[in-house]
């Protein structure tokens, strides 16, 4: 298993708005865009802008993604850590929850192959 991508999320209310809110602001550029999620990229880093904020304070959502999800998992059980939900489809995207041994969550996603 390989981390292809580490990223925070960030809940927004419009990805649109928001996105081009960090472009202007602080000239992160995009990587990807949609309606639903965008990434923008300044230095290396990786803040990805996802649907579904309500214009109130959110938590900010650490995420790695990998090449096999399902190794992934078990490689946290295996160290200690937890799934907290497992694997599954969202939109395309293999998604689990997961636990650090601290209680810390964060997610895994592995993105469909692209044609």
């Amino acid at each position: 298993m390989k981390v292809t991508k580490t990223y925070v999320r960030l809940l927004t209310a419009d990805v649109a708005k928001a996105a081009d809110f960090y472009r202007r602001a602080l000239g992160l550029a995009t990587r990807y865009e949609s309606p639903s999620w965008t990434e923008l990229s300044a230095d290396g880093g990786i803040v990805a802008l996802h649907d579904g904020g309500a214009k109130r304070p959110t938590e900010t959502h650490l995420g790695f993604e990998v090449d096999d999800i399902a190794a992934a998992c078990s490689a946290v059980a295996r160290e200690g850590g937890e799934i907290v939900a497992p694997a599954a489809d969202q939109y395309g995207i293999l998604v689990a929850r997961a636990a650090d041994p601290d209680g810390n969550r964060f997610w895994l996603a592995q993105p469909a192959p692209r044609s």
